[in-house]
């Protein structure tokens, strides 16, 4: 009997550790099914989340002819868009309703790239107010936009209107700027300014068409058209001057910015303070302007002249008068003999051009490198306008074989306005025989290099009138073995304002040049020479081209800048300079 209690017993404990062990798997089993479902409830949320935020669209709400609402979602994101509902909020409204609309299974769902109308099957028709229209994705992300229905300005466009100057100048150019912004949340394509006829009591001569044409603004992106306007009257008339912008979203210029408006006032030239800021095209201030001839390089001659010189702008409505003028020209280095006007050395020896042509006593080297016009009798500038002041001279000696790279030029002037200075010019000098090159303005293209038809002015030019111009590229000198290489450039700018600038006729340069129209309606001429300059068979190379004069009322000033660019024979850089001012009597 023990035995068979023992045998009872062990089966009991059997069983029983059985039962034990297969509770004990079960809950183990359970628990691992709550962690299966714990994670994967995590990882379908984070995957929810991170679609969610990966989700990108934007809103374009307006409406057709019958006030339908069309709400488009552009989705920018990289995974389809699935939108669950809209809701419209009336804000006109004390209350503001909010009203949901659930999005038909058809058009919810938003490809990627796609720009889509999610109420196509749906006619919801609005009446004139303003909304906030709020649509929710499937994941739960959210985008809101005001929409205005029949309520001006409020359409995302917003316009400011700037003229400047604000008192221009009689004849001259106001340039009315309006900047435009997109003060919406989604993108406006094809913005364009709409400029109103002027009002005031002044007329428009001529006007450009606005830059830039057409553009697409982010939310938040600005942009600035601009026009040129000539104006006229008499001193004292303004102009106003108003514009609109438009743009679209969904139709063709569905969306207009408020109407902007700014004036000028018209005054004359040298009204409230002197000199009129703009007489010159250039940097100026009440005072005489300086606008120098340069030769480079100049080369080691003694039979030769280049020549330089001076043009004074009289800017003031005054007469000023001229009693000196000095050019002085020096190499950098701490102790250097060299000589740009050699005084002591005999060779500062001058064919005078202007003021006066052949013997003028008043030139003179008062010290080694200082060329000077001096006179007892004062030179007369009137009004606006200028006056050459050109010589040709015998070029001096560097101090030893080596060439100057670089020579700092300046000039001063003594007036009956004060004495003034202008520098930040330079010129060269060969140390071996080389070129005397010159470019300038002449009106006889047989013996161009003739001291009497060397020019780097023009005045009394009529407003309007087509003027010709003959552009000379030389070597000064009469030394066949100085060349300056082929491939030289000579450089003609043409002021803006200026316009029809053709090239009539060249001689020596490779085809025909033709003019180059900048942004600011400034034009350039560029001639390659096709051979050698400067040998007994080719002194000269010469461009010839027209343009129409400004049309002003105005008397006004511009600087035409003719440089050239190139080598000699003796691999050394040329690099003369012209500016040539043109004086518009209007």
């Amino acid at each position: 009997m023990p035995q068979n209690r023992r045998g009872i017993s062990s089966v009991v404990g059997a069983l029983f550790f059985t039962v034990l062990m297969i509770a004990g798997f079960s809950v183990l089993s359970l628990a691992l099914d709550a962690q299966t479902d714990i994670v994967t409830t995590q990882r379908m949320v984070s995957d929810i989340e991170i679609k969610k935020q990966q989700e990108d669209f934007g809103l374009l709400v307006s409406t057709d002819g019958n006030n339908i609402l069309n709400v488009s979602v552009d989705n920018k994101g990289q995974n389809p868009v699935e939108i669950s509902s809209i809701w419209i909020t009336n804000k006109t409204l004390p209350t503001q309703p909010a009203t949901r609309f659930e999005i038909n299974y058809n058009d919810a769902f938003v490809p990627s790239g796609f720009n889509t109308n999610v109420l196509s099957s749906q006619t919801l028709q609005m009446i004139p107010d303003v909304y906030d229209i709020k649509v929710v994705s499937s994941y739960g992300t959210i985008k809101t936009t005001e929409f205005a229905l029949g309520v001006a300005g409020s359409s995302g466009l917003r316009a400011e209107l700037i003229t400047d100057p604000p008192d221009v100048v009689l004849g001259k150019n106001v340039t009315v700027a309006m900047l435009v912004t997109n003060t919406g949340d989604e993108l406006i394509r094809n913005v364009e300014p709409e400029m109103q006829v002027p009002g005031g009591s002044a007329s428009i001569m001529s006007s450009s068409s606005h830059t830039p044409s057409i553009v697409n603004l982010n939310p938040g992106e600005s942009v600035m058209f601009s026009w040129d306007y000539q104006v006229n009257g008499i001193s004292g008339d303004d102009i106003i001057f108003s514009a609109l912008a438009r743009g679209d979203l969904v139709g063709i210029d569905d969306v207009f910015s408020n109407i902007a408006t700014d004036s000028s006032l018209l005054r004359k030239a040298g009204e409230g303070g002197g000199a009129d800021p703009d007489i010159v095209n250039d940097d100026l201030l009440a005072r005489p302007q300086l606008f120098f001839i340069i030769p480079s390089s100049q080369g080691k001659s003694t039979e030769a002249q280049a020549t330089w010189g001076i043009n004074v702008v009289n800017p003031v409505n005054a007469n000023m008068e001229v009693s000196k003028l000095i050019i002085t020209a020096f190499a950098p280095g701490a102790q250097n003999n060299d000589k740009l006007f050699d005084r002591a050395g005999g060779d500062c020896n001058f064919n005078p051009i202007s003021p006066v042509l052949g013997a003028d006593p008043n030139w003179s080297c008062p010290s080694e490198n200082a060329l000077m016009w001096q006179s007892a009798t004062p030179v007369i500038i009137p009004a606006n306008s200028t006056r050459a002041f050109l010589t040709q001279v015998e070029p001096g000696k560097p101090s030893g074989s080596a060439s100057l790279e670089s020579v700092i030029v300046q000039g001063s002037v003594f007036t009956t306005l004060g004495s003034f200075g202008k520098s930040g010019y330079q010129s060269t000098m060969s140390g071996t025989t080389s070129p005397l090159v010159n470019v300038y303005l002449t009106d006889d293209t047989v013996t161009p290099r003739d001291d009497n038809n060397i020019f780097s002015t023009r005045t009394g030019i009529v407003p309007n009138s087509v003027q010709t111009f003959d552009i000379i590229f030389a070597d000064m000198d009469n030394d066949d073995t100085t060349i300056i290489n082929s491939g030289a450039r000579l450089i003609i700018n043409v002021p803006k304002e200026w316009t029809e600038v053709t090239v009539i006729s060249d001689e020596g340069f490779v085809g025909t040049p033709v003019p180059v129209e900048f942004g600011d309606k400034s034009h350039q001429i560029i001639g390659i020479t096709s051979g050698p300059l400067g040998d007994a068979s080719n002194t000269n190379d010469r461009i010839t081209f027209s343009a129409r004069a400004p049309n002003i009322t105005d008397d006004r000033l511009y600087v035409m800048y003719v440089l050239a660019q190139g080598m000699t024979s003796s691999n050394f850089s040329i690099g003369p300079l012209n500016e040539i001012v043109l004086q518009v009597d209007g």
